[in-house]
């Protein structure tokens, strides 16, 4: 996940403190999590449960893949209310069909369905690194650099193309990126 151009608090929250929350037209999967389908989509749908036995109310949608706002205030108050769930999850040494996913979805739920947060949108490019597609997609991001945010994704890369991939990657980033931000270290 990269900023691609410079970004405020305003990105991600209105003056009143309400967290704006790009939710996705992507679906969670249906049906009772299980060991063969992403941890991910387990852990949204543990989510859906968990919000649908408190608020009678069901959740669908995922969320954009996209930085996304935080308040810890609504942080703590899931962990009271859900403390056994996140400590069993943040115990996981590895992802599993029983975990949930404490910001995307149950955050970003849990905040539009309280009214800590709307519906809001990014400007923002999702590349599959390894499609074909890919090269003209980070053209465009190098030519045009309008995304506030951009996900360079490495998604199913086959072993054989790891390394071109990777080079490829190395002098995107090199080019979108010749100074170092203020904020990284400095050797």
């Amino acid at each position: 996940m990269f900023v691609g151009r410079r970004v405020t608090a305003e990105h991600f929250f209105h003056g009143s403190g309400l967290m704006k929350i790009p939710v996705s037209p992507l679906k969670i999967g249906i049906g009772k999590p299980h060991a063969e389908e992403t941890a991910t989509n387990s852990a949204s749908k543990n989510v859906r449960r968990l919000l649908l036995e408190m608020f009678g109310r069901m959740t669908t949608n995922n969320f954009m893949h996209t930085p996304l706002p935080q308040q810890r205030e609504t942080l703590a108050r899931l962990e009271e209310l859900f403390a056994q769930d996140i400590r069993r999850t943040t115990a996981s040494r590895f992802r599993s069909p029983q975990d949930i996913a404490l910001t995307a979805p149950l955050l970003y739920q849990y905040a539009l369905m309280t009214g800590h947060g709307v519906p809001g949108r990014f400007s923002f490019r999702y590349v599959n690194i390894s499609r074909p597609d890919a090269e003209r997609r980070l053209a465009d991001l190098s030519r045009t650099r309008r995304f506030d945010f951009f996900c360079l994704n490495d998604v199913d890369v086959p072993p054989e193309e790891r390394e071109p991939i990777s080079a490829r990657m190395n002098q995107f980033l090199a080019d979108y990126f010749p100074f170092p931000s203020p904020f990284e270290k400095q050797d």
